[in-house]
């Protein structure tokens, strides 16, 4: 399984104080988990939507030039980032799911 699947297992997962690292000095944690939506101590709402059979995120974003950019994106990458981190330093892969 790929890096990016796994990110967004790691996110679909997060339970309420939980988190990730997007630096040395930044940890984002789970402030509140619904069925439909995760509250980040960033402030970031990432939303749960089905469509078709289908979950997939969707949260709020920024306009540059025309196109937006979502939120949920950038936290794919960063928990994408961390996750290989944790690969390198030979940490649990899956701390979420204890």
């Amino acid at each position: 399984m790929d890096t990016w699947t796994r990110a967004h297992m790691f996110l679909y997962y997060l339970k309420e104080g939980q988190g990730y690292k997007t630096s040395v000095d930044t940890q984002v944690t789970c402030v509140k988990r619904t069925n439909k939506k995760i509250v980040l101590s960033n402030g970031v709402i990432v939303h749960i939507k089905k469509k078709n059979g289908n979950e997939y995120f969707h949260s709020a974003g920024i306009v540059r030039r025309h196109k937006k950019f979502e939120y949920v994106n950038q936290i794919l990458r960063d928990i994408e980032g961390y996750l290989i981190y944790l690969i390198h330093s030979g940490g649990n892969l899956y701390p979420h799911l204890k």
